[in-house]
């Protein structure tokens, strides 16, 4: 047993060990009630520093995140109407306070459940990015304030719904190693209250490379190891390739990207014809000339969107209102 001094000693992280070769020699009682020495192979463990994940529970991890960016790159356009291109530059593991050091005392902490994990993770955006993504929700050109600013209540809960829009996503990815409920629990400004939370845990630091609005910054995810522990032995890669289907479609994104589209309008032109002038007769033309076009009232004529012809038709009226009916759909590649 140890006394309260080596007790002490030892919560301090003053012990110091004499042994050169990290073994110690442990005397071991028998049934009989007589001992006899034992050798044993004992690692010292670290309590300021525990036990890290292994390279494979990492790439594990990465494999995870790499899935999600696709996955984002697909499903935020259409909730932001606008591009939105993240990528996975970093990802580390080590002491939240090591790793937390630099952020902006204006960032908005989301702290995210993933049921029924143990703990807490982080979601941040920087603000670069958080003050386009508000500007594309409020209808604005994306652009971010000359000046930064503290974010108002209806900022920060905007931005929570674009993070409770990524969840899908984020559920999804996971998904291939372990059944996952994510929500967004809780957001804050405060980064001292998230220091207390997070305290000095060993976490693994997700950090994805964001393009929005020709504004590069960047969205970093903390995620404690301890949080990880209960689906350790699933995070490995050949377990991650193993649960790795086939994509199917998110059928909500899809509706979403489909109600963007049906909004947006193109442009229609119906070309009656052409015809050719020399410089000379262009310039005596005057209200009440007629110019000869070379196209037959009996051929179809194009209609092109945008610049593309897409339509073969023939013109008419509707309810006292010039018109065509569409006669054939031309294939993309077609020419006039």
């Amino acid at each position: 047993m140890l006394t309260q001094p080596e007790i002490d000693a030892l919560l301090s992280g003053v012990i110091e060990t004499e042994q050169q070769d990290d073994v110690h020699h442990l005397l071991t009682q028998d049934s009989s009630g007589e001992a006899e020495a034992t050798e044993k192979e004992i690692r010292l463990y670290n309590f300021w520093s525990p036990e890290r994940f292994s390279k494979d529970q990492m790439r594990a991890v990465e494999l995870v995140h790499e899935d999600l960016a696709e996955r984002l790159t697909s499903s935020l356009p259409s909730y932001l109407r606008t591009m939105f291109r993240p990528r996975l530059i970093h990802i580390e593991q080590g002491r939240y306070d090591d790793l937390a050091q630099g952020i902006p005392g204006n960032t908005l902490y989301n702290i995210l459940a993933f049921d029924p994990l143990p703990g807490r993770a982080l979601l941040i955006f920087n603000p670069e990015v958080t003050w386009v993504i508000l500007e594309r929700l409020l209808g604005g050109s994306g652009r971010t304030p000359s000046a930064s600013r503290p974010l108002t209540d209806i900022g920060q809960a905007l931005i929570r719904g674009a993070v409770e829009f990524m969840l899908n996503d984020v559920k999804a990815s996971w998904g291939k190693v372990a059944n996952i409920e994510p929500r967004l629990e809780d957001a804050t400004v405060n980064n001292l209250w998230v220091t207390m939370l997070m305290r000095n845990a060993r976490v693994v630091l997700i950090t994805f490379e964001l393009l929005i609005q020709g504004v590069t910054g960047t969205m970093s995810i903390y995620i404690p190891l301890t949080m990880l522990k209960p689906i350790a032995a699933a995070l490995t890669p050949t377990a991650w390739m193993a649960g790795h289907e086939e994509k199917h479609v998110d059928e909500i994104a899809q509706r979403d990207l489909e109600d963007a589209i049906a909004e947006t309008s193109v442009p229609l032109s119906v070309e009656l014809g052409s015809a050719k002038l020399t410089m000379a007769q262009l310039a005596q033309l005057s209200v009440g000339d007629v110019l000869l076009l070379g196209t037959s009232f009996q051929r179809d004529l194009l209609m092109s969107v945008g610049d593309k012809p897409r339509y073969k038709v023939t013109p008419g009226t509707h309810h006292s209102h010039l018109a065509v009916r569409i006669t054939q759909i031309l294939n993309s590649g077609a020419q006039r």
